[in-house]
């Protein structure tokens, strides 16, 4: 019989757990219900990434370092938070993150960007291509729940082949984003333009911080193997390029 347990040590990419930070949780309490919620599913590292989108939540790597030196404090040892940020792209992208204006995950060269929600920018290739110029590996957030790539997966391509990887929503994989966008991502995953799952998870109830309903949905879908290295294996390769 094929195993279909997830993996132990889950690791989340990409996680609104930050209490006060943008559309997340509003207090300390509902983040450590998250915390609990991504433990009990069997997350062991968790990259706290709230949003940084000019005019709307103007965070940056001070306030987010500040707000993570104290969540991680405050919750039980037994998942590890580390700190991030889920980065609207703009044009000044790589002269903020060169000020140290943004954080990469956990200083590590990987940076979570988020598109607009309706509108390629005409210029996003390109500040791909700065970006990994300069040292730095961006990973797209969630393109499968933008309309413009789901309707023209080519554009994804394109813009993997200036550098980008891809990370997915694992609510996307089980259908909670609605079918098309289920049918979205598993077309990206089936010519292999996925990277990473992770949950985007914003709380306890909407959007919560479990993985392994869309782990155990790659695997019906596609294999085990599809699966481990989606959820797992490449996951572990950011933990690897952190420094010490």
């Amino acid at each position: 019989m094929t195993d279909h347990t997830p993996p132990t040590g889950f690791i989340d990419l990409h996680c609104h757990i930050l209490p006060g930070m943008d559309d997340g949780p509003e207090d300390m309490d509902e983040s450590a219900e998250m915390a609990a919620l991504a433990k009990d599913d069997g997350i062991s590292h968790i990259f706290a990434t709230p949003h940084i989108l000019p005019g709307v939540f103007e965070n940056d790597s001070r306030k987010i370092m500040e707000a993570w030196g104290v969540f991680r404090k405050s919750i039980p040892n037994n998942v590890s938070i580390l700190y991030g940020a889920d980065v609207r792209i703009t044009s000044d992208m790589a002269d903020r993150l060169a000020r140290n204006e943004i954080p990469t995950l956990n200083g590590s060269p990987y940076l979570l960007i988020e598109l607009p929600s309706y509108a390629m920018p005409l210029n996003c290739g390109h500040l791909i291509y700065t970006l990994k110029c300069r040292g730095t590996i961006p990973i797209l957030t969630h393109p499968e729940r933008y309309p413009y790539i789901a309707g023209k997966i080519a554009y994804l391509r394109d813009l993997r082949s200036e550098g980008a990887l891809c990370q997915v929503t694992a609510q996307s994989i089980t259908g909670d984003f609605g079918k098309d966008v289920k049918k979205s991502v598993l077309t990206m995953i089936e010519k292999g333009l996925v990277d990473f799952v992770a949950t985007d998870a914003h709380g306890t109830h909407n959007r919560p911080p479990i993985l392994s309903k869309a782990f155990r949905e790659v695997i019906r879908q596609f294999d085990a193997g599809t699966a481990k290295r989606l959820f797992y294996s490449n996951p572990q390769e950011i933990l690897n390029s952190i420094p010490l």
